[in-house]
């Protein structure tokens, strides 16, 4: 071999590392590439990722088999032992579909969101069971009662919006007609603009013909140009505890105008955001009350504690 030709192959083999290098990497990149179009590896990542639960409505538990997640680029499975899921996505979906195991012949339930923009999205706890039903309400201002439009209403992993009525009907909502105990103690939200985020239940209500009626939600609006600090400006606990939850608790204006509603849940307590002023509180929980408290907030920073006790 002359000087040429072992230079030649000098440089060759300082070469073919980089390129079996090169080679692996692309091929690593192409093997990436078919596994998020196939959705394979159990739910490949396509735009961005989609975590939630799978929980069974008649248990509140995790389905005692697989489910299926599946979004419009790729399928996963539930893990058994929590209902989770991780499943790949295109940006801005709109919509998963859930299947069951045939086993519990329950039916495939389809959930849509505003559009999933995060590279993280989790939409929390989606609820399978043996039926489906429409839950339907009112948003209203808890100030006047004026219907709130466009209002957003999520509830048992479905969502929708509010009319001009202030109406509105989730549907595809799962529910158990003997097993209730997991759907009436579901918690939903409804927001809007300029108004602060509520929690509802159903007060209650179960199915007629299909359809749960939980009646009006109220929104508190921010009235206030300067509000004051968050989360809270009036709070306080109602005993005794086991008549606590679905108190209703009014807070009204000295001229009796009703300025905000809370219903307590089963930490017993409630709270309020509102300016500075001079407000009465009143407390119902079916027959029982509490006697009527006047709270006075002199600064935005205030917090005032008004307790309650039912009888």
């Amino acid at each position: 071999m002359n000087r040429e030709e072992k230079h030649i192959e000098s440089n060759l083999s300082r070469v073919r590392p980089c390129i079996l290098r090169r080679l692996m990497q692309l091929f690593a990149v192409g093997v990436s590439i078919l596994l998020v179009a196939c959705g394979g590896g159990g739910g490949g990542f396509s735009d961005v990722r989609v975590s939630g639960q799978v929980l069974d409505i008649s248990t509140g538990a995790p389905l005692t088999s697989v489910a299926t997640v599946q979004s419009s680029s790729a399928t996963a499975n539930t893990v058994v032992a929590d209902g989770s899921f991780l499943v790949g996505a295109p940006r801005g979906e709109t919509t998963l579909l859930v299947n069951p195991p045939a086993l519990i012949g329950y039916p495939s339930f389809t959930y849509k969101f505003e559009p999933l923009n995060q590279n993280q999205n989790d939409v929390q706890t989606l609820w399978v069971g043996p039926q489906k039903v429409t839950v339907r309400g009112t948003v209203r201002n808890a100030a006047n009662s004026n219907p709130i439009s466009n209002a957003l209403v999520r509830f048992a992993g479905q969502f929708a919006r509010t009319d001009t009525t202030g109406t509105f009907s989730i549907l595809n909502v799962a529910y158990h007609p003997t097993s209730t105990a997991g759907f009436l103690g579901l918690v939903g939200q409804a927001e809007a603009t300029g108004f602060l985020l509520n929690e509802f239940t159903t007060n209650g209500n179960l199915a007629n013909a299909g359809v749960v009626t939980v009646g009006d939600v109220l929104l508190s609006p921010v009235d206030s140009s300067s509000p004051p600090p968050s989360p809270f400006t009036i709070w306080g606990i109602i005993s005794p505890g086991a008549n606590a939850p679905n108190t209703i608790v009014r807070l009204k204006d000295n001229f009796g105008t009703l300025l905000r509603q809370f219903t307590v849940g089963s930490d017993a307590r409630y709270q309020f955001w509102i300016e500075p002023g001079t407000y009465k509180l009143e407390f119902q929980n079916g027959a029982l009350t509490a006697p009527t408290q006047n709270v006075t907030l002199t600064n935005s920073t205030d917090v005032v504690r008004a307790d309650a006790t039912l009888s």
